[in-house]
């Protein structure tokens, strides 16, 4: 019996009777071909041993070879599904996109694989059936059955079976031989899976899990059905007992699968853009002082996105070590990013008593300055001078600030001196005036007033 599976996906109802058949309903196009997608694009899952107990690599995990009965070739493909009692499999030719049924008989499981101490030492003799490797450019490993006719010094004369009465003969190397293995015979029974409704988005994102499950339980092969609803598993009957208490595990561990797999595709495509850009034009680089890197980025970004914005110009990157990278088609529009972006620093003289105003109280008035422009504001400590650091477009504003901050204190110092001057005539013409009673300007008038008329000699 099997244990519980909390997300309910049951198979206690299911036989277990060799090949039994539980159709996952593939879309069937006019020429009886159907469009299926195993994990990883094949059903290439499980550990398979073949003679001699080689173990597979992961590449030829739920792989076959389908024989052409006629020439005796034998084609690398993958096992998809089975018809009940194991009559037909589907399979995908490996580098074809096309799924087709082929019959029982012409599947073989793959021969074992061997070291190359085992392929050079093979020493086949005149009359030995031998399988030849033929792969042209472009095309995956076939194998053809021959028969040796003749060696010569490390060449062997081959001859390979034709249509009628005529033979076709190959002069190869020992590298492209090995033994005929005729029939390895490739039966194992089926299995369906259910997918939980609420987990088939998340087992469509973590399919390239399935080859880890499918391993551990010694699985001939593992496969997601295209709508993500069912897997349909393929092996022994030990190893399909034994993957039920590890799906069940991999139902529970799904969700969080599926929120690292959805992360990583995030990143696969950020490195595959930076890449991308990489790739096109040129780059400039240039280094700002560390602490000036916020100017450089200004107020959420905006000289970088100004930058950025710019034509011809792709990426613009700040790093941890105070540098600047701008990928552009061109220099001379990297170059414009760069005037953009880079720190340059300006002094503007001032009179020494118009500092503290410029500073103001606590420093109020400078942190405003460099609020406003988004650069440094600092006092030269041995002379007047102001100096002013920031990028170009905000080095313009923080020196039109300041300018119009010392304008507005020469003019006000002017007015005062204005009225101060205008108080003291008023005062030598016997009229009392103080100029900076309470928060304003006012006259104060005191003395004898003439309250009547004009008076008379």
């Amino acid at each position: 019996p099997l244990s519980p599976c909390p997300h309910s996906c049951l198979l206690e109802s299911f036989p277990i009777d060799p090949l039994a058949s539980f159709p996952i309903n593939p879309r069937v196009d006019s020429l009886g071909t159907m469009e299926v997608t195993g994990a990883n694009g094949a059903a290439g899952i499980s550990n398979i041993t073949g003679r001699g107990g080689a173990v597979r690599s992961a590449a030829e995990m739920g792989m076959v070879e389908i024989v052409e009965p006629h020439d005796r070739a034998f084609f690398k493909a993958a096992v998809l599904d089975a018809e009940p009692g194991g009559r037909k499999y589907l399979v995908r030719y490996l580098g074809e996109d096309e799924v087709l049924w082929v019959d029982a008989a012409r599947v073989r499981a793959l021969p074992p694989s061997r070291s190359l101490d085992e392929v050079m030492s093979f020493d086949p003799r005149e009359g030995d059936k031998v399988e030849v490797s033929f792969s042209e450019e472009g095309e995956f490993e076939s194998w053809w059955e021959g028969e040796v006719r003749k060696k010569r010094g490390g060449f062997f004369f081959v001859s390979f079976p034709d249509d009628g009465e005529n033979e076709t003969n190959e002069v190869v190397e020992l590298e492209r031989l090995r033994p005929a293995y005729g029939n390895l015979p490739a039966q194992f029974e089926k299995r369906i899976f259910h997918v939980p409704t609420k987990l088939e988005h998340d087992m469509l994102l973590t399919q390239d899990s399935l080859p880890k499950v499918a391993k551990l339980a010694e699985l001939f092969a593992l496969n997601l059905s295209p709508d993500g609803k069912q897997l349909v598993a393929l092996g022994a009957p030990r190893a399909l007992d034994t993957v039920v208490a590890l799906i069940n595990m991999h139902y529970l561990r799904l969700p969080q699968l599926a929120k690292v797999a959805a992360m990583a595709n995030t990143l696969q495509h950020q490195v595959a853009d930076y890449q991308d850009t990489l790739s096109k034009g040129i780059q400039v680089i240039f280094k700002v002082d560390k602490d000036k890197m916020g100017m450089v980025i200004g107020a959420k970004g905006a000289n970088i996105k100004r930058a950025q914005a710019l034509p011809g110009v792709h990426r613009i990157d700040t790093r941890q070590d105070g540098s600047v990278v701008v990928w552009a088609d061109t220099k001379p529009q990297a170059e414009q990013a760069r005037e953009l972006l880079e720190i340059i620093t300006e002094t503007v003289a001032v009179e020494e008593n118009e500092i503290g105003f410029i500073i103001g109280k606590g420093g109020r008035q400078i942190n405003e300055l460099e609020q406003m422009s988004s650069c440094r504001i600092t006092k030269d400590r041995d002379s007047p001078v102001v100096t002013i650091s920031g990028v170009r477009s905000c080095l313009a504003k923080a020196k039109a600030l300041l300018q119009y901050t010392l304008e507005s204190l020469r003019e006000q110092r002017e007015k005062e001196k204005m009225i101060s001057d205008l108080s003291g005539e008023l005062r030598n013409l016997g009229v009392p005036y103080d100029p900076f009673q309470g928060e304003g300007y006012g006259m104060r008038f005191g003395g004898p007033q003439n309250r009547g008329g004009m008076r008379g000699g």
